[in-house]
């Protein structure tokens, strides 16, 4: 199930839902310990939340299979998780993490392809999707928008 319609699904925080659902692996929150669960789960992906360049670096240095940073842009969906980092600070931590960075928070189709330029291996997105009208133009947009970059 983890790729089915090639998508890449992943549980949050918790492992014990990954092996029944099977997810293709875990999402750490900030504050998680990649090393950790590898030692738990020593297959599957592992993802974790970072909020700067350093923390991405060193989430990556410790095991994470990928890191979403955030927040890139304003966002009512994740308020007090630090600074806006914009372009520049996700660009700075696609050069610290040497692993595959996602950009999250206030990600739109206008802004997408902004992001993947800067380095971003991808886009997580969540409310700009959730609060659509109309979701699937907002997602399609947003793939016209990656493709493009």
């Amino acid at each position: 199930m983890g790729t089915r319609y090639g998508a890449t699904v992943m549980v949050h925080g918790d492992t014990v839902p990954q092996p029944m659902t099977r997810a293709s692996g875990v999402h750490l929150p900030s504050g998680g310990d990649p090393a950790a669960l590898r030692r738990r789960m020593p297959h599957g992906l592992i993802g974790a939340s970072a909020h700067s360049s350093e923390e991405a670096a060193a989430l990556i240095a410790a095991g994470a299979d990928y890191v979403t940073v955030s927040p890139v842009f304003l966002t009512e969906s994740k308020p007090g998780y630090g600074p806006v980092l914009g372009l520049d600070g996700l660009a700075a931590a696609v050069a610290a993490a040497k692993g595959p960075v996602v950009a999250l928070a206030g990600i739109t189709p206008a802004n997408a392809a902004a992001c993947i330029k800067a380095g971003a291996a991808g886009v997580a997105v969540m409310g700009e999707v959730m609060r659509a009208a109309d979701p699937e133009a907002v997602v399609r947009a947003l793939v016209a928008a990656i493709r493009a970059a």
